[in-house]
């Protein structure tokens, strides 16, 4: 009567050969480069790149590329990252978008799905910059619907990107918008218009005041594209103030170009060294003096233009120099790298097979303690296996001789002294033996349904049924056993549906009910019915079940100690643990509650 006894078997050889295989592996694979080593190594050359080093920045990264290990694309994507704002500051864009789109590429299998918008907008901010501003529109698209499912979904992720997505599409939008009819240019600028203005609204309820100045600005170049000049101007004026309070020199030089205070520009520019935004504020007051007839102020700013404009060419010419170096030092980098994998792979084939060597060897030394160890488990099985029916061929011979042995003399003194018993004598006798065969039956039902499970015969077959309808039918098999005592089983059952196995169910309330009057005082009430949710209860007042009991009841493997009724009934112990396992596998739980005040109470949940 094992039930639902496991036997790992393989349990202890396998773990031995198990830690030998991980040992091995582990010496495969040693990473060139650690994680807190690649974190170092990005944040070290992203300085490097806001300070504007870019060539060295780019360098950084290419050497701690050669030792991320092969298969570390996670990794590898930190510093594709850095590369792509690099080239972006650069101005190589062809080299920008290679390292985007392998961030891309990583991030749509991989990565979160906060990554994946980060690299959809790296990649639409250079695509734009490109003068491709149809993808950088599907890519900065595809970004927003991802942050506004994840804003959706996860209360704590923050609106920032939101808001950033949004107001690069807006940029993205007026940009392509000056290349449209006027139709479709109001329409795009109307798109363009409502994202910049929630973009704004998220700012300033995130309390972004540098991020609101800007979004200002961009307000008003729409609004300017629109023809909405009063507007455009306030907007200006609102996004000047802010970036005078927040010390955003870049951002004030922007603002008063647009709102054309071009003294004022060209002088910022000068003090920022800008040169770009210096040369066209002189420009636009070059032809603004031409256009009001000053020639001599018009000769003075177009000089000044002029000096600017072959500086700026000259810096372009240094720039693309920059540009073509760090191409080529690149190149010879990623040749290097190259060279480096297909040594590693090399080294890595030969361990390999060395390792598979190693592993068939030890497979080879595994099967054969796993052989050993089975002939010997075998052996002990067969032997282990003989003695526990000899156990409990005694055990049930005992249980059902006991019952058999008490039915005979009561039947020798009824038979041999027939007259001499009253009704009611006769009554008491009869009822003793119809106690000692509820015994046996309980017991020869019982040991049907152990040996079904423990053949694999028995499957449960779960239907919908009213738990009410089965209380009804169980109790009606038991009120004479109840009877025979004196007692009462009162029904508390209202309708309930369950889903579970009928005849495991009843053969656990028939069990459990029959313990019930088995353990009741005479005379005493026995209750069964159900309670909310989906559960059945049996409760007696007899005396109290120990905590130790209900631990052997819960935990036993065999049998359970069986323990004489409150009328002197026998038990077998094996119907507890019968119903164990039938509620088990009904995926239910089975509780006991036992107190000397409020006797004991069996619930099954199903």
């Amino acid at each position: 009567m094992r039930i639902s006894q496991k036997c790992y078997i393989f349990a202890p050889e396998m773990k031995k050969i198990l830690t030998i295989w991980i040992a091995f592996l582990s010496v495969m694979v040693v990473s060139a480069m650690t994680r807190e080593e690649v974190d170092a190594q990005v944040d070290s050359a992203y300085n490097a790149a806001m300070a504007g080093q870019l060539e060295q920045a780019i360098s950084i990264n290419m050497d701690a590329l050669a030792l991320v290990p092969m298969d570390s694309m996670g990794w590898k994507c930190e510093f594709y990252s850095c590369l792509l704002y690099c080239y972006h500051r650069l101005g190589d864009y062809t080299e920008a978008l290679r390292y985007g789109e392998l961030c891309l590429q990583y991030d749509e299998q991989h990565g979160t799905q906060y990554d994946l918008s980060v690299s959809l907008g790296n990649l639409a901010g250079i695509y734009s910059s490109a003068g491709k501003q149809d993808v950088a529109i599907e890519y900065l698209n595809r970004a927003i619907g991802i942050e506004n499912a994840l804003i959706a979904t996860d209360a704590t992720h923050s609106q920032k990107s939101l808001a950033t997505r949004q107001a690069m599409l807006g940029e993205v939008l007026l940009a392509k918008s000056k290349s449209l009819p006027e139709v479709e240019q109001v329409a795009m600028l109307s798109e363009a218009l409502q994202l910049t203005d929630e973009a704004l609204q998220i700012e300033r309820q995130l309390g972004r005041r540098t991020q609101e100045g800007m979004r200002l600005a961009q307000l008003a170049n729409i609004y300017a594209a629109l023809g909405q000049t009063v507007r455009a101007k306030e907007y200006n004026r609102q996004a000047l103030d802010i970036a005078r309070e927040t010390g955003n020199k870049p951002s004030e030089l922007i603002i008063l170009l647009q709102d054309n205070q071009l003294h004022k520009a060209y002088t910022l520019a000068r003090e920022l060294g800008m040169k770009k935004q210096e040369y066209e504020a002189c420009d636009r007051l070059y032809r603004q003096a031409a256009a009001d007839d000053h020639p001599a102020e018009a000769l003075q700013w177009l000089e000044k233009a002029r000096v600017l404009h072959e500086q700026i060419q000259s810096n372009e010419t240094a720039r693309q120099l920059t540009v073509a170096q760090v191409r080529y030092d690149t190149f010879r980098k990623e040749q290097q790298i190259t060279a480096q994998q297909h040594t590693i792979e090399t080294e890595q084939t030969r361990s390999r097979q060395l390792l598979l060597f190693s592993i068939l060897t030890i497979a080879i030394i595994a099967l054969l303690i796993v052989v050993v160890f089975l002939i010997g488990y075998r052996k002990r099985a067969i032997e282990e296996a003989a003695r526990y029916k000899e156990r409990q061929y005694t055990i049930l011979t005992h249980d059902l001789t006991n019952p058999m042995v008490a039915q005979q003399q009561v039947l020798r003194m009824f038979y041999r002294d027939f007259e001499l018993y009253s009704p009611d004598q006769t009554r008491a006798l009869v009822g003793q033996l119809l106690s000692g065969s509820d015994s046996q039956l309980a017991l020869l039902r019982n040991l049907g349904e152990i040996a079904q499970l423990e053949q694999g015969k028995r499957t449960m077959q779960p239907v919908r049924l009213d738990l009410s309808s089965l209380v009804a039918d169980t109790v009606s098999l038991l009120r004479s056993t109840a009877d025979l005592k004196g007692g009462t089983i009162d029904v508390k059952a209202e309708r309930t549906l369950v889903t579970a196995d009928r005849e495991a169910l009843r053969t656990v309330l028939r069990n459990l009910l029959a313990n019930a009057v088995k353990f009741a005082p005479k005379g005493s009430v026995v209750e069964v019915g159900t309670t909310a949710p989906n559960t059945l209860f049996v409760h007696n007042s007899g005396e109290p079940v120990s905590p130790e009991q209900i631990d052997e009841i819960m935990h036993a493997t065999t049998r359970v100690v069986s323990h004489t009724g409150t009328n002197g009934e026998s038990g077998t112990g094996i119907g507890l643990l019968l119903c164990r396992e039938l509620i088990r596998l009904n995926k239910g739980t089975l509780t006991i509650d036992s107190s000397p005040e409020n006797g004991t109470t069996v619930r099954v949940r199903i």
